[in-house]
């Protein structure tokens, strides 16, 4: 091995091609990916070889093509990235780089005045797409469109970042559903991030739809696949609504309550106060049910230390069986870290994020 002799490489264990500003690099000793939904992914590169620290710079270009099969084929794999050097940190034996991919570019961008003339009418979907063609990011898959319709009580308007804008747009991406694909009433949210190279991708998070429930992987405390850790429950209770309460802005001695008996005998009164602007007390009790259906219980979510996990990424489902809890669902990847050393090792998150609701809970039947 010789200058990497004492040094255990990833190409040990893992087909890798790296280059940086086009220069093949071989050297590297540890390699971790770390990706979270509405977000930049960053991949931290440890490198062996002192010769690399004319090319580590703030500012380099690298590309990475990762995974257990022949690489070189070109096949196309979550794990290829793109992206930018944004931290360098030499030393004497090793030099470490921190990479972001091209959603940085949205973050660091020119400030545009986004008028609301430009913007109220259109689809949310298409105004971030608009934002994020920009620096070399692909948005050429970018074509489905949401059906969310930007409207002037948003705020989306005024003078930002484009990165800015794109999240004021995912903010408001998210509905109400209530159909026969559906066992219960259900919120569900747009997420982006660039999932491959340097392709934007938008989906929907909707792991609760029975035409398109489709796990990649099953989970239960005594999977054997799991390491450290492995299966860790976390139950938020903060966000349950078991009395909602719905009163009219317009006229304030128009109001509903509903309440979910089961829920408060289980986890006692959480009663909550909302008001909207409509004058109906029938859509004030509707808008009240929809409420408490969807917040009477606690919310679970879950951390996973796993090996042979480095294929999952975010928008993936995975199905949880909680033993302890008697509780089996499938629920939405928001989180990943893959890292490639001696071993390969991956912690996800899979769990409900927190709802706003901002158009629909709050002014879902103006």
């Amino acid at each position: 091995m010789g200058l990497y002799s004492k040094f255990s490489l990833v190409s040990d264990s893992v087909d890798i091609i790296c280059t940086i500003d086009g220069m093949g690099v071989s050297s590297i000793t540890n390699l971790s990916y770390t990706h979270s939904v509405n977000s930049a992914r960053m991949v931290s590169i440890t490198l062996a070889n002192i010769d690399t620290r004319s090319i580590a710079r703030v500012g380099a270009r690298v590309v990475l093509s990762v995974g257990r099969n022949d690489v070189k084929r070109g096949t196309t794999h979550q794990l290829d990235f793109t992206g930018i050097v944004v931290e360098a940190s030499p030393s004497i034996d090793v030099t470490t780089i921190l990479v972001a991919d091209y959603v940085t570019f949205l973050q660091n961008s020119e400030y545009v005045n986004y008028k609301l003339s430009d913007i109220v009418g259109h689809d949310l979907y298409f105004l971030a797409a608009d934002a994020c063609n920009y620096k070399d990011i692909d948005t050429s898959t970018l074509l489905k469109g949401s059906g969310v319709i930007a409207t002037e009580e948003m705020k989306l308007e005024g003078l930002q970042t484009r990165r800015e804008f794109i999240d004021k747009c995912f903010e408001n991406m998210e509905a109400f559903i209530d159909d026969s694909e559906h066992n219960e009433i259900v919120v569900v949210k747009w997420r982006y991030a660039i999932l491959r190279d340097t392709i934007m991708d938008f989906w929907l998070e909707d792991p609760k739809n029975k035409k398109f429930e489709r796990p990649v992987l099953t989970i239960s405390e005594t999977s054997n696949n799991l390491i450290g850790d492995g299966l860790v429950t976390s139950v938020d209770s903060t966000q349950i609504v078991n009395s909602a309460t719905y009163q009219s802005s317009i006229d304030p001695t128009l109001f509903a309550t509903v309440t979910d008996e089961d829920s408060v005998r289980r986890f006692g009164v959480k009663s909550k106060l909302y008001q909207s602007n409509i004058k109906s007390t029938g859509d004030l009790e509707t808008l009240a049910y929809q409420a408490v259906t969807l917040f009477k219980e606690p919310t679970f979510s879950y951390n996973i230390t796993m090996t042979n996990g480095e294929h999952i990424s975010l928008g993936d489902y995975i199905k949880i069986k909680n033993i302890a809890y008697e509780k089996e669902e499938v629920l939405p990847v928001v989180e990943v870290s893959h890292t490639f050393g001696d071993s390969i090792q991956s912690n996800i998150v899979v769990g409900k994020p927190e709802l706003t609701l901002k158009q629909y809970i709050e002014e879902g039947l103006r």
